[in-house]
């Protein structure tokens, strides 16, 4: 996979966190990921990509992780009966985020994204495209890991 396509999106990434949270991130060193199951994140964001490029962008946390930035974020539930609803629609607004800003620096590609999901639940899985790896970029921050997956071609 071209290192051009990847790079925007972890750019977008960063930029995320440094503009939503006052957070700086950092990337670790990119890996191929299997496409079954046995990991350790809670929730999913999931995008898809179409046109001239396509596959699967997704976002992954940890619940506890996902629980700091949604209380991070000021959109935490005081009463917490809604706090799976908001992890689901914050994490998929990230997707969304990340995905549309990476999408809009490819200025040479005829590409756009699908509306997100959010995938929920221990050791979840996701159907990735059978055409391309999928790049795992792990990245670390003051409240946690998390990874972003790219599967494009």
């Amino acid at each position: 996979m071209d290192a051009s396509i990847i790079n925007p999106f972890l750019v977008s990434t960063i930029n995320l966190f440094k503009e939503m949270f006052g957070i700086k991130i950092e990337n670790g060193n990119p890996y191929i990921a299997k496409s079954n199951g046995n990991h350790r994140w809670d929730v999913s964001g999931v995008i898809g990509v179409v046109g001239e490029t396509e596959g699967v962008i997704v976002i992954r946390f940890t619940r506890t992780l996902a629980f700091k930035l949604l209380i991070e974020s000021g959109l935490d539930d005081k009463s917490m009966t809604n706090t799976d609803e908001l992890i689901r629609g914050m994490v998929g607004e990230f997707a969304n985020i990340i995905s549309g800003n990476a999408i809009n620096s490819m200025k040479n590609k005829k590409v756009d994204i699908t509306v997100p999901i959010t995938i929920q639940g221990e050791n979840h899985t996701i159907s990735w495209p059978a055409k391309a790896p999928i790049i795992s970029v792990p990245f670390t921050s003051p409240y946690g890991p998390f990874e972003v997956q790219i599967s494009l071609t």
